[in-house]
């Protein structure tokens, strides 16, 4: 923790570096490797600098330490890997080192009071709330770290030298307005549009194509109606309903599981209770007197200054009323009457029962059928693993599901014909237990090979199947497919109706005539779009369809796709509408700006190292952490 914080004095240049690393690492290491003069404690060369192994490792198992103190877990050399951290760590002492060498190459130089004021002056190097620098603390914090001031110091130098050589590059580098401009308006502009939606009704009706004409457009689509590969399959299902359909529950466990849980088959008992709660014992007695005298529950509560809001608990069960002794009580009158004094959680209270609905309860030949159900589903539940056993025993003895399933009383299915779309012969979808799991399965096994059980998910059961027989995709004749023929013929022949009477609406109202008479003169309605946005959706504009509108000119037409198929829009623009700037896009021009920092930061660091020169020893780099050289 306490190196994080000395960390926090250089990271004015780190920030830059860090960002550079990644979009610079093809610079790096897109330089050949050369092992010449390479000693085995070096990792790699830039210019006259060495980067040594022993540094580059501790560098990395650092890192690899940090990560997993921040995120909880532990992190392997093989994980920081496959991560890229080792190339990443490799990148920043490599521009670290180019850095340097630039900084030597132009003769740059910092004092050691420039440093000594720059180390005072940085709170990060403070004791923690001190307003000033404290040597002894700045000293303790080197020590803790196993580093000398001498050492330290010279680091600074070099940090100090490396941000003047990136901030002379990189600093006053700003997008450009025009570029702004446009970036705010391209995703800002909204749109007003006037348009005519032609759908198939508005092309007319197409008139029934000839036995030629479909011949004719089945031998240029042969292969769109070829019949598909089909499999048969025989599966058994072990699940809990069809363990169930084979499990008899008799008339007397049925009962007895009723008489058991009798409470859910009914409603319970009801009552509308009103209570009034005294803070005196005496003043509830009191009141009980006179209810007895004749005088009524609400004369008591009216008295007392109490509305019904005040007294009334509502239509409830005794379950529904908090205070047992009030339960108790209210369930023990009769309907109007009022309880003697009652010395409830709250005080002492006088409840009335001002209604009672009474409770009902299903008779037990109404629920049999849903209740022997459940039971069935039950026992099923407890013996699918017995019966889960019990079929691969049988079919590790070699056994045919077919067998197995007889043996044991369970149900087979059988399934003629799939595609692997799940669908039969006829195009309709095929309920395969498992889905979509088994059918993969039953297409990549050849017929007569033993498959993997699947497990249902949710303690859902279990599937086995077998692939029986493999009927090969084959090319359907004429008369086979003549049905799929007319109906993409007819599709295909819509569609193009549909873009044809656009087209010709577009002309007529690019030649001069007002879209709304284009629209009354075919018929159709006019309609208006506000506010549309570039890329996305609007009612009858999809997000890609949106595109055509943003090409054009304010004022201008255009046709293009509707949301729903075979639609087509024509439409001309009536507003074009901009935006004034927001906050958003000072920090897009702020984000921008760095990036383009970045981009030349990039490009200029990348010079440098082809002219210095940069040699990586692939194999001490591979034995540094932990891998093996190629």
């Amino acid at each position: 923790m306490v190196l994080q914080t000395l960390r926090k004095g250089a990271s004015g240049w780190i920030a830059k570096i860090f960002l550079l690393l990644l979009t610079a690492s093809f610079l790096v290491w897109g330089i050949a490797d050369v092992f010449r003069g390479f000693g085995a404690s070096t990792v790699a060369t830039v210019g006259g600098t060495d980067i040594p192994a022993a540094e580059y490792r501790s560098q990395f198992l650092e890192q690899i330490q940090r990560i997993g103190r921040s995120t909880g877990k532990g992190l392997t050399t093989e994980q920081a890997r496959a991560f890229g951290l080792d190339r990443q760590i490799l990148n920043q002492m490599i521009a670290d080192a180019t850095l340097d060498e630039e900084a030597r190459r132009l003769g740059l130089a910092i004092g050691d009071d420039q440093i000594a004021k720059a180390i005072a002056g940085n709170p990060n190097y403070r004791r923690p709330g001190a307003d000033s620098f404290d040597a002894a603390y700045f000293d303790q914090l080197l020590r803790s770290n196993g580093l000398t001031e001498q050492r330290f110091v010279a680091s600074e130098k070099k940090r100090a030298l490396r941000e003047q050589v990136l901030d002379a590059l990189g600093d006053g580098i700003v997008a450009p307005k025009t570029l702004l401009d446009a970036l705010h308006r391209y995703d800002g502009e909204l749109r007003n549009v006037s348009y005519i939606l032609v759908t198939a009704g508005a092309a007319g009706a197409l008139p029934a194509p000839t036995d030629d004409q479909l011949r004719a457009y089945y031998d240029a689509h042969k292969v769109a109606f070829r019949a598909p590969e089909y499999r048969k399959v025989s599966v058994l299902a072990l699940t809990p309903p069809a363990l169930a359909a084979g499990i008899a529950i008799t008339d007397e466990e049925a009962r007895a599981a009723y008489d058991r849980d009798i409470a859910r088959f009914g409603t319970p008992e009801r009552r509308e209770v009103q209570q009034i709660v005294f803070a005196k014992p005496e003043d509830a007695a009191d009141a009980a007197e006179k209810i007895k005298a004749g005088a009524s529950f609400a004369d008591i509560a009216s008295a007392r200054g109490l509305t019904a809001k005040d007294t009334d608990l509502g239509l409830v069960a005794k379950a529904g009323i908090i205070d047992p002794k009030i339960a108790d009580a209210a369930f023990g009158l009769a309907e109007g009457a009022t309880s003697d004094p009652v010395q409830g959680r709250f005080g002492t209270a006088l409840v009335h029962v001002a209604k009672v609905e009474p409770g009902t309860t299903r008779p037990f030949e109404e629920v049999k059928a849903d209740l022997v159900q459940e039971l069935a589903l039950a026992k099923a539940r407890r013996e699918l693993l017995d019966k889960h056993d019990a079929i691969e025993d049988d079919r590790a003895s070699g056994s045919t599901l077919a067998e197995t399933a007889q043996k044991l009383g369970l149900k087979l299915q059988v399934i003629d014909a799939v595609d692997r779309s799940g669908r039969d012969p006829e195009g309709h979808a095929v309920d395969v237990p498992g889905g979509q799991e088994v059918i993969s399965g039953a297409f990549a096994a050849a017929p007569g090979v033993e498959t993997d059980t699947v497990q249902l998910p949710q303690n859902g059961g279990f599937i086995w199947y077998e692939t029986n027989a493999v009927t090969p995709s084959r090319e359907r004749t004429f008369e086979e497919a003549k049905a799929a023929v007319t109906a993409r013929w007819t599709e295909e022949e819509t569609a193009k109706a549909v873009e044809e009477k656009a087209k010709a609406l577009l002309a007529k109202a690019e030649s001069g005539t007002p879209l709304a008479q284009v629209a009354g003169e075919a018929d159709l309605p006019i309609q208006v779009a506000d506010a549309l946005r570039r890329g996305r959706a609007d009612g009858n504009f999809s997000a890609e369809s949106l595109q055509a509108v943003f090409d054009a000119k304010d004022g201008g037409f255009g046709r293009t796709a509707g949301a729903a198929a075979p639609g087509q829009i024509v439409f001309q623009v009536t507003k074009v509408i901009v935006p004034p700037p927001t906050e958003a896009d000072a920090r897009v021009a702020e984000d921008l700006s760095r990036q383009l920092q970045n981009d030349v930061l990039v490009q200029y660091l990348g010079g440098l190292q082809k002219q210095i020169g940069v040699e990586i020893n692939q194999r001490v780099y591979a034995q540094s952490v932990g891998a093996q050289a190629n």
